[in-house]
C-alpha cells in the first residue's frame, strides 16, 4: 500500500487513538517540552474516568497544560516517572500522579531500554515526499530512544513543527499506528533577559575562553550573558544539549563556524531548541545544525574530544567543599538530573577544557536573603556534580578554581566568591566544622 494511502488509513482522532492503542497496566512516553497535547489530555482523562488504569507515563518536562495535579487523578490510575521536573510536574508531585527518576541524560537510552514502553505519544511533522515524519527540534534528545524500544506509535501531526535534520529523527509512516492531526504553534519560552548580576558573572568566565574554544551552555539568562559575550571572539564551536538564543546569534555573526571542534567539525551538535518563534524558523532544515539524542550528544567521551570544551552550568548551592546541588531544594526535586554532570566531566577530560558552575551569591527566599554558597546542604538536598569533579564556580565577587585543591583551599576560595554578608558567617562555621584552621 503507498503510504499516502496508510496514513489516511490510520488517522483518527484522540479518543480513537487512545482506546484503541492505550490498554491497563501499559507503559506509555509522551516526551516532555512541546508535546502531543490533544492525544495526552485524552489519557489523562480517560484515566481520570476509570476508563484505563495503572498507566505509567514516562517523560521530561512538559510545557503544555495537563492537569497533572488534579487530586483525582489518583496513582492508581496513573503515575508519570519524571526525569526533569518543571511547574506541571511540581505541582502533580503532592498527589503522588508524578514522581521523580534520577537520571543523567547521557543514560536515558538505557533508560528506555530497561523501561520499553508499550506506547509512544509524540508529536511529529506531517510526512515528507518519502512517507517520513520528523521528529522535530524539541524532542530529538530523547524521543528516538523512546521509538526505538516501543511497540507502538501514536503521532500527533503539526503542521508548526520544523522538520530538522539529525540522527534518527525520520519516522516512517509505516512505522506509525495511529496519526491525529492537531496544528497548533509550538509554544514559545522565551529565555530570561541576563541581570547585572549575570552580566557580572559571564564577565569573570569570558576572560576564560579562548578563541578556537567549543561551548556548551544551559538555559536561562546568565548563560545567555555569557553567549551574548562572545561575539567578538572567532573559530567557536557548538557541542550541547540546548541551543540557545545567544548560540543562534553567534552562528549568524559569525563567532561560530565550527572550524576547529574535534567531534563532528563544520557543524553545531545540538539535541534541542527551546525559545522563541524566530529560533524555530532559524532551526528548520538548517543544514548547519545536526540534532542528536542524548546518548550521542552527551557521550562524554565524544565531548572531550572537542579542545578547549567549555561547559557552562548552575545551581542551587554550592557547599564549602565543592559539591553542588542543581535539581532540590531538601527533599523537594525541582527540576533534575539532566546533562550537568555530562559535560562537567566532558570539558574536564578535554584538552584545555574547563567546566563552570555560574550562581548569583544569594537567592531571595520565603525567610529572606540566602546565601547560594553554603556550609552544607539542607536535610535532603542532592549533590548532583560531586566535589571531585567541580573545576570552577563563579558568582558576581569572582572565579574559585577548585579542582585538584584540599578542603581548606577550596571553603576559602569559595567564602571569598560568596555574597560579603555571609562571609564571617561562613568562616566561623567553616572553622566549627574543621573546614579552616
Amino acid at each position: 500500500m503507498d503510504w499516502s494511502q496508510l496514513y489516511e488509513q490510520r488517522k483518527m482522532t484522540p479518543q480513537e487513538a487512545v482506546s484503541q492503542f492505550v490498554q491497563d497496566g501499559d507503559g506509555v512516553f509522551l516526551g516532555g517540552l512541546a508535546i502531543a497535547e490533544a492525544t495526552m489530555k485524552e489519557v489523562i482523562a480517560q484515566a481520570k474516568r476509570g476508563e484505563k488504569k495503572g498507566l505509567t507515563l514516562h517523560g521530561n518536562l512538559i510545557l503544555n497544560q495537563l492537569p497533572l495535579d488534579d487530586p483525582e487523578l489518583t496513582p492508581d490510575k496513573l503515575r508519570y516517572k519524571c526525569f526533569f521536573y518543571g511547574g506541571y510536574e511540581r505541582a502533580g508531585s503532592k498527589y503522588g500522579s508524578v514522581t521523580f527518576v534520577p537520571l543523567q541524560f547521557s543514560s536515558f537510552a538505557r533508560y528506555m531500554e530497561q523501561v520499553k514502553p508499550e506506547v509512544v505519544i509524540i508529536p511529529v511533522t506531517p510526512p515528507d515526499a518519502h512517507g517520513n515524519c520528523n521528529i522535530g527540534p524539541l524532542s530529538a534528545g530523547y524521543n528516538p530512544a523512546a521509538v526505538r524500544n516501543c511497540k507502538t506509535i501514536i503521532a500527533e501531526v503539526n503542521e508548526f513543527l520544523p522538520r530538522v535534520f539529525g540522527r534518527e529523527l525520520d519516522i516512517p509512516v509505516h512505522r506509525i499506528s495511529a496519526f491525529v492531526e492537531h496544528h497548533q504553534p509550538i509554544i514559545e519560552y522565551p529565555a530570561s533577559s541576563p541581570s547585572k548580576i549575570d552580566a557580572a558573572i559571564a564577565n569573570y568566565i569570558l576572560d576564560m575562553i579562548p578563541d578556537g574554544a567549543c561551548i556548551q551552555l544551559g538555559l536561562g539568562g546568565m548563560s545567555n550573558a555569557v553567549g551574548y559575550g562572545l561575539k567578538e571572539k572567532k573559530h567557536l564551536g557548538i557541542h550541547t544539549e540546548m541551543l540557545t538564543e545567544s548560540m543562534i546569534e553567534l552562528i549568524k555573526c559569525g563567532a561560530v563556524d565550527n572550524s576547529r571542534k574535534g567531534f563532528m567539525p563544520g557543524r553545531s551538535l545540538v539535541s534541542f531548541t527551546l525559545g522563541k518563534q524566530s529560533q524555530y524558523d532559524f532551526v528548520r532544515e538548517n543544514p548547519a545544525l545536526y540534532f542528536g539524542p542524548y546518548e550521542y550528544v552527551n557521550d562524554v567521551s565524544l565531548i572531550a574530544q572537542n579542545d578547549n570544551m567549555i561547559s557552562i552550568n548552575t545551581a542551587i548551592s554550592v557547599d564549602l567543599t565543592g559539591q553542588a546541588c542543581s535539581e532540590s531544594i531538601g527533599f523537594r526535586q525541582f527540576s533534575g538530573t539532566g546533562g550537568q554532570v555530562d559535560y562537567v566531566r566532558g570539558a574536564s577530560y578535554a584538552k584545555g577544557g574547563k567546566s563552570f558552575l555560574a550562581i548569583s551569591s544569594t537567592v531571595e527566599t520565603k525567610t529572606g536573603v540566602a546565601s547560594r554558597i553554603v556550609l552544607d546542604f539542607p536535610i535532603g538536598g542532592t549533590t548532583t556534580t560531586l566535589r571531585s569533579e567541580t573545576q570552577y564556580v563563579v558568582t558576581e565577587y569572582g572565579c574559585a578554581k577548585l579542582w585538584g585543591e584540599d578542603l581548606p583551599t577550596r571553603a576559602k576560595r569559595l567564602i571569598e566568591i560568596a555574597h560579603p554578608d555571609f562571609r564571617d558567617r561562613l568562616t566561623f562555621e567553616a572553622k566549627k566544622a574543621h573546614l579552616l584552621y
